[in-house]
Order: C-alpha cells, then structure tokens, then sequence
C-alpha cells in the first residue's frame, strides 16, 4: 500500500508554509508525515500532549524495597535507581535520575536505538514530555513490593 493514511506533505512546501502545517498539527490535532527523497525519509510532527496520550500504554515498571531505614525504587528494565530514607524521598532521586536517563536518551538516540535499549524508548517518551505530576503519577502507575533478598540475589 503506498498511501498513506496520515497527511503527509512533501518537505519543501512544508518548509514553505510551516505556519500552516503548525496550525494544522497543533489546533487541529491533525499529525503530518513531512517526506522528502521520494518517501524514503519521513518525519512526523504532532502534538507532545497528543502523543503522550498515545503513549499512555506506555509504563515503567517501579520496584520499592524497603531495608531497615532505606528505601530504594529500581526501575530493572532500565538499570535505574532511586535512594532515600522515605518513599518520596526515593521517590525524587528516582526523577532525578530517569529525567537524567531520558536527557542522554534522546540526545544520543541513533545509539540508543540501535541497541536492546530501543525498547526504552516509549515509555521515556511518555516520561519527558510529561508534567512533573504525571511523571510522579507514572512512578507510582505500577508498584510491587520486591523483597530484600530478591535484590541483594539480583545486585
């Protein structure tokens, strides 16, 4: 099939009429394929609010441990960890350092992409182009409890 069924415009009268495609793409929530080389190379432009409501399947799965006085929340697909001495304030080093996996993420994503890591890059979309609150809500979307042992046999 080489119709596409999303609106695509060829890149030169995109670049010509940004003004427009922006209007179409942000008031009428319309997403726009921009294609050049005869469709080999094609980007798409939407909405962010658009495409996190897409992506709301999307989940990073969190594990919190508690062990005496510290809180630890892993997010094991990724590596990444938060550390405190309560839930929150597991809770904020988690953002910190999911906000700092996105960044590198999408600033080096041809590397990332072609790796396993690929399968990141979903749900650390939905991440970093939510809210602070909605990423506190993702954190919490799905939360088991994993026992100290378990960590300790996967560490």
């Amino acid at each position: 099939m080489s119709d596409t069924l999303v609106p695509t415009t060829d890149f030169s009268p995109a670049k010509s009429h940004l003004s427009d495609v922006m209007t179409q793409v942000f008031h009428g929530h319309q997403p726009q394929l921009v294609s050049r080389h005869r469709g080999k190379e094609q980007m798409l432009l939407m909405r962010p609010d658009d495409l996190v409501a897409m992506l709301a399947d999307q989940h990073l799965e969190v594990l919190v441990v508690y062990d005496g006085d510290e809180v630890t929340l892993r997010v094991p697909e990724m590596g990444v960890l938060g550390f405190g001495g309560t839930l929150d304030e597991a809770t904020e080093d988690l953002l910190v350092e999911l906000r700092a996996y996105a960044a590198r993420f999408f600033r080096d994503a041809a590397r990332f992409m072609a790796t396993s890591r690929a399968t990141h890059a979903g749900a650390l979309l939905r991440f970093a182009l939510s809210t602070e609150e909605a990423q506190r809500r993702m954190l919490s979307e799905v939360r088991e409890t994993e026992p100290v042992a378990a960590l300790a046999a996967a560490g």
